[in-house]
């Protein structure tokens, strides 16, 4: 398991209940930004992660307008703070033409963001003549090595599967086996990837990928499942 600590833990739990041994090796570490929200006429709020409404308390004050998420994980933080969440997808990509179908006219967008993040939300709302005011709340900063448990479980060959939820994290891994030696351990492992964006740098070493169906966390463990027989 790769993903920021809680995540990594709270999927660890799902594995276990499928048989599986997993391994905590987070590679991001998620920390606020500190980031202020700047005042605006702002039409409908938007977040693209959980992370983003953990670290945004800055967006109290426009909890009226309509808020718009990506991820199940994300509405449900969204609304654990009292906030209803209007329109939710399960990625940038899926979400982009639900907003532009409900907002015809222009429109002013509060996006509460990661630094890291892909540019195809921002890029298709201006692209349609919206604007859009970007907050970077919270950053996953990279790790410095994978932990010992998992250096010496490469090391044995004992690694079955790993699971990668984002490209970023997958390129870290990637870097973070290289700079261990570990190298020559991954293409005796089967890697599960969330998307095909996630699958590139990995793919493009010829390791062993496969992609989930759709881009969420049930249908990669449901790859798992299928690969584990």
């Amino acid at each position: 398991m790769l993903r920021a600590r809680e995540d990594a833990l709270r999927t660890s739990d799902k594995l276990r209940a499928m048989g599986c041994t997993p391994i905590v090796s987070p590679v991001l570490e998620i920390m606020a930004a500190g980031a202020l929200i700047p005042p605006g006429d702002y039409d409908a709020v938007i977040a693209s992660s959980a992370k983003a409404i953990e670290c945004g308390g800055g967006a109290e004050p426009y909890k009226a307008l309509p808020f718009h998420v990506v991820g199940a994980r994300t509405a449900k933080a969204v609304e654990a703070r009292g906030w209803r969440p209007e329109i939710m997808a399960g990625n940038a990509e899926a979400i982009l033409p639900l907003l532009l179908a409900r907002y015809s006219g222009a429109a002013h967008f509060l996006y509460l963001a990661g630094r890291d993040r892909q540019a195809a939300l921002e890029a298709g709302l201006t692209g349609a003549g919206h604007r859009i005011t970007s907050v970077i709340v919270y950053e996953a900063r990279a790790a410095a090595s994978l932990t010992d448990e998992a250096c010496s479980a490469l090391r044995a060959r004992a690694v079955d599967f790993a699971l990668h939820y984002s490209r970023r994290s997958a390129e870290i891994f990637l870097s973070l086996a290289e700079a261990a030696g570990l190298s020559g351990a991954l293409p005796g492992i089967a890697h599960i990837a969330l998307s095909a964006d996630v699958a590139a740098p990995l793919e493009a070493l010829g390791l062993d990928v496969t992609r989930a169906e759709e881009p969420d966390e049930d249908q990669l463990l449901a790859v798992l499942a299928r690969r584990v027989g």
